[in-house]
């Protein structure tokens, strides 16, 4: 081995070992502001209960919010919700530097990513339905069944005719397309317009991720008698706060918070409280 060929390995190990300090050791612009205004403001999803809930129940402000409560406590600053109701919106406030943070029940994507930085997933999700019964088989008569039909997505491929209605654009609606090719695909520019489709019996299936069916049958439990919900995992779908794409230590920052909030298992405790509870819903 060569004198030169040792010496220029000697210099990339140097190198390897040399740029994780030089990137720990950059300031974060986000966290200088936070600090000098003492202020963190956060984007939320206007219409993705129990994400974030308008003039919520008591102690009962919304998963996302929960979590923005906890990082401005983590940095001992005040907070500031915005309810926006696009990701486009969320993009151009991280931008513009009006947000710091969207925490919106967002589904990272590779087109999402040519806009904003996604941090680790806090949630994980995946496309799910609530299926009329009256368009399922029916169960073999004097027969105990021990085992679900119904699962997941991909066990309705074999049934014929069903109709999907699903949010535009969406990482479900692309579901649909890939994994459903020949079916009825209808989108709408709002998950509450798709799921009135599947009640005026427009269509069959109403598709959307696990969570909002979960938040949906958790408002009314009456809809499991005339709907079958499949919430089964069929690809994994990350929930992840975005943020602009100019500051790494800021992410970097923001993912061992993440960390430490599903260590301690705070993440599970406020799955549990909004997802398996009916407390936060808001009576009429």
């Amino acid at each position: 081995m060569s004198y030169i060929y040792c010496r220029n390995l000697w210099k990339i190990a140097i190198l390897i070992l040399l740029v994780p300090s030089v990137i720990m050791g950059q300031t974060s612009p986000t966290l200088e502001k936070i600090k000098k205004t003492k202020t963190l403001t956060v984007s939320v999803n206007e219409f993705y209960d129990p994400f974030y809930i308008e003039n919520p129940n008591e102690d009962f402000p919304g998963l996302d919010v929960e979590l923005a409560q906890e990082y401005a406590k983590f940095l001992d600053v005040d907070l500031k919700i915005i309810p926006l109701r696009t990701f486009d919106q969320h993009a151009r406030m991280l931008e513009k530097g009006d947000t710091q943070i969207a925490m919106a029940g967002i589904s990272s994507s590779i087109n999402r990513f040519r806009d904003v930085y996604f941090t680790d997933p806090y949630l994980i999700s995946t496309p799910a339905a609530l299926v009329n019964r009256t368009a399922l088989p029916p169960e073999p008569e004097g027969q105990i069944v021990t085992v679900q039909l119904f699962r997941n997505l991909n066990d309705l491929t074999n049934i014929t005719g069903i109709s999907y209605s699903v949010l535009a654009n969406s990482s479900n609606h692309q579901f649909l397309r890939d994994a459903f090719p020949k079916a009825q695909v209808f989108s709408y520019f709002t998950n509450e317009a798709a799921l009135s489709e599947l009640k005026k019996n427009n269509v069959n299936a109403f598709v959307a991720d696990s969570y909002y069916i979960q938040a949906l049958l958790q408002k009314d439990s009456s809809l499991r008698a005339n709907y079958l919900p499949i919430l089964g995992v069929v690809q994994e779908d990350h929930i992840s706060m975005a943020i602009a794409k100019r500051d790494i230590e800021f992410l970097y920052h923001l993912n061992f918070f993440i960390k430490e909030l599903k260590r301690t298992g705070k993440i599970q405790q406020l799955v549990n409280k909004y997802f398996k509870s009916n407390k936060w819903v808001k009576k009429e």
